[in-house]
């Protein structure tokens, strides 16, 4: 009898109003009701999961330096990114990061990972090369970088450009940076 006597109180038919009203609101501005949805809008952007290539390139002939891997992206609604690669297996963590659109087709993309523990290098000429293993230059302890512009060329397809920057956890300036590219294709 109290929540009747209450109802009464408030006027009922005005608090009904009300609340229609508010979900209204809500449901037409894009608001909380809308946000947990997946609706065809995210087709013709950039927010969902997507499989991607990379290859990293020589920055000044753009000449690729070896195979390219495998990483995934997912681009979250809000402007946020997390990102898995094959790169560094054991190594480096899943990177995490954030995007934004640049009007038309065009993204930009930044992220950060952790580079767990020193790895020595395979150069020529240095202590300890062997021909046998794969030339690579030592890593070290810190957080690497990446950032990229990325064009959709269609719903379904990506490709970016851009750098990355290795740094050492005890210094705000990169021993190494390096160029890459990447094409990908949304995962349904």
């Amino acid at each position: 009898m109290k929540t009747l006597e209450t109802w009464k109180a408030l006027g009922g038919a005005r608090m009904t109003a009300a609340i229609t009203l508010i979900v209204a609101l809500l449901m037409s501005s894009g608001g909380i009701l809308n946000a947990e949805s997946h609706d065809t809008d995210d087709r013709a952007g950039i927010v969902g999961t997507w499989t991607v290539q990379v290859t990293l390139r020589d920055c000044a002939t753009n000449a690729p330096l070896g195979p390219p891997f495998n990483s995934l992206v997912t681009f979250h609604r809000g402007g946020t990114l997390s990102e898995s690669t094959v790169s560094f297996p054991g190594e480096r963590t899943s990177g995490h990061g954030t995007w934004d659109s640049r009007g038309g087709h065009t993204f930009e993309q930044r992220m950060v990972a952790l580079m767990i523990f020193d790895t020595p290098g395979n150069l020529p000429g240095t202590p300890g090369f062997n021909p046998t293993l794969p030339i690579v230059p030592p890593f070290f302890a810190g957080w690497a970088t990446v950032s990229h512009t990325i064009t959709l060329t269609d719903p379904d397809h990506i490709t970016s450009t851009g750098t990355n920057a290795f740094f050492k956890f005890d210094s705000a300036s990169p021993y190494r940076t390096g160029c890459s590219t990447a094409a990908g294709q949304r995962f349904e």
